[in-house]
């Protein structure tokens, strides 16, 4: 017999699955695929929801369709694509095709495509570049935050094409900062008389020789083969990257190291290829300026030279370039914007440079456009860096650390007006009383009118009668036109304006205003703009950083060298290298304690605050940074060609420094930064462990205040607890007595009970029946539930934290820290060369065999720990037993650490000091003779 009320749970749940297969089937069978037609709307659906993963989750969970009619629905119309989200990591990609490499003419209808951005987003993103934030002790940038991954453009979507545009402020040409003429100054000589050397030195420096150009080809055929004409190789997977515009950064950076190594047959394929990188398109839509003039332009030009210029390609190539990056220096007061965004609706307008760059950005452009001007004879190269130059003299001695300049500076020349104070109109605009603006505010209710707060300062210029130009100096865009008929409310301005969160409302703008803009005079309404300056601090409010190191490091490495380039004919150069090597000396050179009591130095970085009464300069960060390591070079160098003697001492122990830090690591290899302790004194320094402890744990006393503190509290708070819980637990009441609930009495009648069993019988059902009351037992006693006892307070003793000792111990095990170490701020290696640059100077410099006994022993750790397959590779952590391969070699590899590692070995007349000088990513230029 079917039982409903026991089996009705299962027959709801028959129903709803059986209505669940029905509705969920669809045309076809689960084990069905879907159609292609099918899949290709799918996937447009998932695309266009991808960007948002917020709002795809929400579309995911909702399972059944809720059927509203919408009138606009039926509308057919065109699928536009969201932007995606820029991705954190760094794909890896395959099968390169031959990106940016057409060759073929374009026209200017060509520069019209899907992938050009629109007006504000290159707005918003001109002075801040869209780059991947590093993680928490990651690598340091280079020199800026230049890389940018890009990805080819889809096969629909037509690039792009840079091409000639006026100039909005043009240099007059009898203005133009001409090279400077004459016969070269006598300069000392740089490099070591070398004598010959005996035959077994010569055969085992050949045999080491030949083991760093395996290295090299190694890489190379890796590159060629599955990157070739890309960026960067991926040496683990054989895929590559374009973090610089896709146009083969590798192929032209390699291109002097090939000549020099005697690979003339992998030369001249590779200038081949390079006639077919076109400079004019790049799915890239800003050019980072400095990275692309050391690698590039620096490239091509050191590859013109140190093959007898023979190869004219090279130069028409650098030309090319050049006139691209020309377009940079289109402003204002001729600062370059350092990432110049190309494209034509954007770099036909006017800009300024930006207010806060990184110094080394702007600073180190001056060897590559020297050295191009020399060769084309165009004096406006050399006019573009010359400009830069003089502003960095200018204030050199106005920053916060006269003779340096701090890591960024405000390069726009545009002193900001204070908008804090009333706009006083001048008279010739006609206004009544000569009153200044006034607006109401974003709150309509206001009753008072408040002076408009302008974010950019504006000016109305006047074109045809009946019509002005607004123009926007600080985004530096010109924006529309403003009719006298389209101004009665300031929301009808605002829109013209498209100035991004201007405080403008709707409000009548004063007749008085538009009344008297004139139809065709040279101003119509100007208010104020800003004032004229040079080179200047970024804000008065922050700290700001003078260091040796990144975003610093090549702005003073070019004093030296462009004063070689120039035969010695700029004394401007020399003097502010000395004005701020006295100051390095003075306050960011420093020695270090460590455990053998070694006498070497490091150069740190000081932090300097506002101005205030403290007498104190500012405060020593006691760091060494690979980057930083390229210092020993430079002062050797400039002790030489200066006649500063007593700076080569410097230079060696500076040397030294980065060598012993290679030394003491698990895998025999330089981190990216860390921090030592810094000695007293730079003659005397003994070990002490007890310093460097308390430098590893700074906090140990105040730790064991705090605990201490907590603890008092903890004992005051358990005393007040317990007295509380004492004083509710005596207040309870006993529990009550049992109370006997009365029951009526009553004598039931045989019919009663019979009738109660013959129900019971007549039941016809196996279930038990309704509680049926015995009237004969006894009655129950009632138990009266018992009061609620109080709880004890929950309280949570402090732990008590790890001693001093114990402390120390353990940071020192789990960061694998070396004695001498304080901490490590990025424990990885990219390849870098700034190590190996100054043992090669030193050798070069000093003629002393110890640098190439160093420099093997550097040479041999790298090899071990970073060869791959296809190349060589970064290594996530040097204190590592096996260090994890990250899959990244940037051009720098092989343009420059294992360019320094050949020529520490070849014969030291191959690119003599005395011929040559090298910019800052190892490419030589031929010195005036």
């Amino acid at each position: 017999m079917f039982r409903y009320r026991r089996y009705r749970v299962f027959l709801v749940f028959a129903i709803f699955t059986t209505l669940a297969l029905y509705r969920f089937s669809g045309s076809h069978t689960w084990d069905e695929a879907p159609t292609e037609e099918e899949s290709r709307a799918q996937n447009v659906q998932t695309k266009s929801l991808s960007w948002n993963p917020r709002l795809l989750n929400e579309v995911v969970q909702e399972t059944r369709p809720v059927l509203v009619e919408v009138p606009a629905a039926e509308t057919s119309q065109a699928l536009v694509t969201p932007p995606p989200i820029a991705s954190i990591s760094r794909p890896v990609q395959k099968a390169p095709p031959e990106l940016h490499t057409s060759s073929k003419p374009h026209t200017p209808s060509e520069s019209v495509s899907l992938a050009e951005p629109t007006h504000t987003e290159i707005q918003n993103s001109a002075d801040t570049p869209k780059v991947m934030i590093p993680d928490q002790g990651d690598v340091i940038a280079e020199h800026g935050e230049g890389r940018v991954e890009v990805s080819p453009l889809p096969s629909n979507v037509k690039p792009i094409y840079w091409k000639k545009l006026p100039e909005h402020f043009p240099i007059p040409s009898e203005s133009t900062i001409q090279l400077p003429t004459g016969s070269s100054k006598p300069i000392p000589k740089i490099q070591y008389a070398f004598t010959e050397e005996s035959a077994e030195s010569k055969a085992d420096r050949e045999g080491k020789l030949r083991v760093i150009k395996d290295a090299f080809t190694n890489a190379w055929s890796g590159y060629k083969e599955h990157a070739w004409l890309q960026d960067e190789l991926s040496p683990v997977s054989g895929g590559f990257r374009n973090p610089f515009a896709g146009w083969g950064a590798t192929l032209v950076d390699s291109l002097d190291t090939l000549w020099i190594m005697g690979l003339k047959t992998e030369f001249e394929e590779a200038v081949q290829a390079v006639k077919k990188i076109d400079f004019t398109t790049s799915p890239r839509g800003d050019i980072p300026l400095f990275e692309t003039t050391i690698r590039y332009l620096g490239g091509l030009i050191a590859a013109y030279d140190i093959s007898g210029q023979k190869y004219e390609t090279l130069l028409k190539k650098a030309v090319e370039l050049a006139e691209i990056l020309m377009g940079a220096f289109d402003t204002p007061n001729r600062m370059p914007l350092t990432y110049y965004f190309w494209r034509p609706t954007f770099a036909s307008q006017p800009h300024r440079a930006g207010g806060r760059v990184v110094l080394a950005e702007i600073g180190s452009l001056s060897v590559e456009f020297t050295r191009l001007a020399q060769l084309t004879g165009e004096p406006k190269y050399y006019d573009a860096i010359a400009r830069i130059t003089d502003a960095l003299e200018q204030f050199q001695n106005q920053t916060r650390l006269p003779g340096m300049w701090p890591t960024y500076l405000d390069a726009s020349g545009c002193k900001k007006p204070d908008y804090s104070k009333p706009v006083e109109a001048p008279e010739t605009h006609g206004l009544v009383d000569n009153q200044p603006l006034h607006f109401k505010e974003e709150n309509p209710e206001a009753k008072e009118e408040i002076l408009l707060k302008l974010p950019k300062p504006i000016t109305f210029i006047a074109g045809e009668p009946g019509k002005g130009r607004i123009q926007n100096w600080d985004n530096a865009t010109i924006v529309g036109d403003l009719m006298k008929e389209d101004t009665g409310s300031l929301s009808k301005v605002k829109r013209q304006l498209e100035v991004p969160n201007a405080a403008l409302t709707e409000s009548t703008v004063p007749s008085t205003v538009m009344d008297n803009l004139p139809s065709a005079t040279p101003s119509a309404l100007e208010l104020p703009q800003c004032a004229e300056q040079g080179f200047a601090e970024v804000s008065e409010y922050i700290i700001e950083s003078y260091t040796l190191g990144g975003m610093s490091d090549s702005t003073y490495e070019y004093l030296p060298k462009q004063y070689l380039l120039l035969g010695g004919l700029a004394d401007q150069y020399r003097t502010m290298y000395e004005a701020s090597m006295d100051v390095v000396k003075e306050h960011l050179i420093f020695r270090p304690m460590l455990p053998g009591n070694e006498d070497i130095l490091f150069s740190g970085a000081l932090n300097v605050p506002a101005p205030s009464e403290d007498d104190k300069v500012g405060e020593l960060e006691a760091e060494n940074a690979h980057l930083t390591c390229f210092a020993g070079g430079m002062l050797g160098m400039g002790a030489k060609i200066f006649g500063r003697e007593e700076d080569l001492e410097i230079a060696k122990k500076l040397t030294e420094g980065c060598v012993w830090s290679y030394k003491v690591t698990t895998t025999g290899i330089m981190p990216e930064s860390f921090i030592g302790v810094p000695c007293d004194s730079m003659t005397h320094c003994e070990w002490n462990e007890t310093k460097w402890w308390d430098a590893i744990d700074p906090w140990a006393e105040s730790r064991l205040t705090s605990y201490e503190q907590q603890l008092q509290t903890y004992n005051a708070d358990l005393a007040s607890a317990s007295a509380s819980f004492a004083a509710a637990m005596a207040a309870a009441t006993a529990a009550p007595s049992e109370t006997v609930v009365e029951q009526p009495k009553a004598t039931p009648t045989t019919p009663t009970i019979e009738l109660q069993k013959r129900q019971l019988e007549m039941s016809g059902t196996d279930e038990p029946p309704s509680r049926i009351v015995n009237l004969n037992e006894e009655p129950k006693v009632s138990e009266m539930p018992t009061p609620t006892l109080p709880s004890f307070p929950v309280l949570y003793s402090p732990k008590p934290p790890l001693s001093h000792e114990e402390y120390v111990k353990n940071r020192i095990q789990e960061e694998r820290l070396p004695e001498g170490f304080v901490s490590i701020r990025s424990k990885k290696y990219i390849l870098r060369p700034e190590a190996i640059e100054s043992v090669w100077y030193m050798y070069r410099i000093t003629g002393d065999t110890h640098w190439r006994e160093v420099g093997w022993d550097m040479f041999t750790a790298i090899k071990t720990h970073t060869s791959t397959t296809y190349g060589n590779s970064a290594i996530d952590d040097v204190t590592k037993m096996a260090p994890e391969l990250l899959d990244e070699m940037e051009s720098f590899w092989l343009a420059e650490t294992l360019k320094y590692f050949y020529l520490l070995f070849a014969e030291e007349s191959l690119v003599s000091l005395d011929e040559w000088v090298l910019n800052t990513e190892a490419h030589p230029f031929r010195r005036p003779r």
